[in-house]
């Protein structure tokens, strides 16, 4: 039996077989089977020679009119965030947001979104995603990559096509592509008592969808003007930021083994003053569409649902930590390696991990809140040579959990005026 894909199903290697199955069938939107019913259940990103990685937003008023809206609008009185809009007496009201086609920057072939919503009672929003092929200019049909609270639950969903996959939460490509759109649905189901009117506030909203997509640039020169996109910020990055140590075992004995997302997730909330308690946060991230806790685009959502401006980024730069660092930013880390490869490690391997990286050493090595163990987890250092292996060369993966706002990623309206107009562009 393979392990799930974003590094959630083995957080300490003996997890229940329950947590491990992706059994899910992929198929058409009309619900009948076109592909295969499993995703790929092992993290097949990498960090290969010449990988840039560009990250965009949609998160303003402009951003999402700039979309096909359906059912849905944007509400200023909202701070300017997608709500659903269906005034029908239907049952369960829904709505759909549809991107504009980005043209993206570099050609790609692995995308990664994230997102945060309020999804109150019993409401929800699915994500699909399609891609157009930079050869042939065909776009791929649309591919579901996630939902968050409460939706339609068709029997299976199409999660492939010719030229690519969705691995549960990331869409990988074994061809390039040179555009991609989004689609959100929106679902409500919540009913107001009889005789009374729904509440607006009671419907679900977007207030931030981010893109992170890969590819790799064969010119130097290109890759350098490209840059990181992200500005290296002054400050004192060799410090421990006060980040509360929770061990994943607290979850209970039935799911301890393989809660090290949540774990990580409600350590950065409490870090930024929202105190989830661990199992509330494990059973709201847990993805009940592959039996697994670890979803990536879930572990962010929980804490944007919670009010934190959250997002999946990738991370590939000693330079780029010690900036977050020095803003009081920790990290959640997505790493994978096997017996041997990472000496300093509380494990000796892991075919899938999460663990929060609260700051460094004067020498640049990492101090961590390692969940996986009570007794050696708290603020435990680990070798930056062994973790960029274990991180960078399985994806770089990274949770950035109640950051400010960052001016130097683009939004779509920013994005679709050209590299000019921002000045650092995005990653």
């Amino acid at each position: 039996m393979r392990f799930p894909a974003s590094i959630l199903a083995a957080c300490i290697l003996m997890l229940p077989a329950t947590f491990l199955r992706a059994d899910a069938p992929a198929t058409s939107d009309s619900g009948a089977d076109t592909s295969v019913a499993n995703p790929a259940l092992s993290n097949p990103l990498s960090n290969p020679p010449g990988i840039v990685d560009r990250l965009m937003f949609f998160r303003t008023g402009e951003d999402w009119e700039a979309g096909e809206l359906s059912r849905v609008a944007v509400r200023e009185d909202g701070g300017g965030a997608l709500h659903l809009d269906d005034e029908r007496t239907r049952f369960p009201r829904r709505g759909r947001w549809t991107s504009p086609e980005v043209n993206t920057r570099i050609p790609f072939s692995e995308l990664i979104p994230s997102y945060n919503a309020r999804t109150p009672g019993e409401s929800g929003l699915a994500l699909h995603v399609r891609v157009r092929d930079e050869e042939t200019g065909d776009w791929s049909p649309w591919l579901y990559i996630g939902q968050w609270g409460r939706t339609i639950h068709w029997p299976s969903r199409r999660i492939e096509f010719d030229h690519g996959k969705v691995n549960v939460d990331n869409l990988v490509l074994d061809r390039h592509a040179d555009a991609f759109q989004m689609r959100v649905d929106m679902y409500d189901y919540n009913l107001p008592a009889p005789g009374e009117d729904a509440a607006p506030e009671d419907v679900p909203s977007l207030r931030l969808l981010a893109v992170n997509y890969s590819g790799v640039v064969e010119d130097e020169d290109k890759r350098r003007e490209l840059g990181r996109g992200r500005p290296i910020a002054e400050g004192e990055w060799a410090r421990d930021l006060p980040v509360p140590f929770i061990p994943q075992r607290q979850s209970g004995p039935e799911i301890g083994g393989s809660t090290c997302s949540p774990t990580s997730v409600t350590m950065a909330m409490a870090y930024r003053g929202v105190e989830i308690p661990l199992l509330e946060n494990c059973l709201d991230i847990y993805d009940p569409e592959y039996g697994i806790f670890g979803n990536w685009a879930r572990g962010v959502a929980q804490a944007g649902e919670h009010g934190l401006n959250s997002w999946l980024t990738r991370v590939r730069s000693w330079e780029e930590v010690k900036s977050y660092i020095a803003e009081g930013t920790p990290l959640i880390a997505s790493i994978r390696f096997g017996e041997g490869e990472f000496p300093s490690n509380v494990m000796s391997s892991t075919s899938g991990h999460l663990i929060l990286i609260r700051g460094m050493t004067e020498e640049g090595d990492l101090i961590v809140n390692d969940p996986a163990s009570p007794s050696r987890g708290d603020g435990v250092v680990y070798v930056a040579e062994e973790l960029a292996n274990a991180w960078w060369g399985r994806g770089g993966v990274t949770y950035v959990i109640g950051a400010d706002m960052p001016d130097w990623v683009p939004t779509y309206t920013d994005y679709a005026q050209g590299e000019a107009a921002t000045a650092a562009g995005g990653r």
